[in-house]
C-alpha cells in the first residue's frame, strides 16, 4: 500500500527528474564531443545521445502534461465562474473537463492503433535502433494517465483557496 501511495504522490515527478537528467547528460555529452573530441567512435555515440535526448524531451513533455493535470496547473479561463459558491465551485470546469477527457480517450485509442501498426510493420529508430512501437507507446500511456489524473481530481477534496486575488494574475 505504501508503494501505491508513493506512486500516486511522486510517480510523475520521478519520471520527469529521470528524463531531465537523461536530456541534460545526453546534450552535454554531444556538446563535449562536438567541441573538444573528434574520435569517430565518440562521434557515433554522439548521434545516439542526441536521439536519446530527443526521445527524453518528447517523453518529458507528455509527462509534464500528466503532472500539470494532477496538480491542477493547466491554464484555464475561470473569471466568469469565480462567483460560484464552494459547493458548486468544484464542478465549474466539468463540461470542459468532460470534453478534455473525451479528447484524451480518443488519443489513447488512436495511439494504440499507432502502436499496433508499428508492431505489424516494425521500424527501428535511426541511431539507437529501438523499435519505434516502444517509443510510440508513450502517447496512449501519457494520455491514459492524464485521463486518470483528471478523473482523480474530482475524487480528491478541492484545495483550499485562501484568497482568490493572490492566485490570479
Amino acid at each position: 500500500m505504501r508503494i501505491l501511495k508513493w506512486l500516486d504522490d511522486w510517480f510523475e515527478q520521478a519520471v520527469i527528474v529521470v528524463l531531465c537528467t537523461i536530456l541534460v547528460a545526453c546534450l552535454s555529452y554531444s556538446a563535449m564531443v562536438r567541441y573538444f573530441l573528434s574520435h569517430p567512435y565518440l562521434t557515433g555515440l554522439s548521434h545516439k545521445a542526441e536521439e536519446l535526448a530527443i526521445f527524453a524531451f518528447v517523453f518529458l513533455l507528455y509527462f509534464g502534461s500528466v503532472l500539470a493535470t494532477k496538480e491542477r496547473a493547466h491554464f484555464r479561463v475561470s473569471a466568469q465562474l469565480d462567483w460560484l459558491r464552494p459547493p458548486l465551485r468544484r464542478w465549474r470546469f466539468a463540461i470542459g473537463d468532460m470534453l478534455w477527457l473525451g479528447f484524451n480517450l480518443f488519443i489513447v485509442w488512436q495511439g494504440l492503433l499507432l502502436v499496433q501498426s508499428a508492431f505489424e510493420r516494425p521500424e527501428p529508430s535511426l541511431a539507437l535502433h529501438i523499435p519505434m512501437q516502444w517509443i510510440y507507446l508513450v502517447i496512449p500511456v501519457a494520455f491514459a494517465l492524464t485521463s486518470f489524473r483528471l478523473i482523480q481530481s474530482y475524487m480528491r477534496p478541492e484545495p483550499e483557496e485562501d484568497d482568490l486575488s493572490k492566485k490570479q494574475l
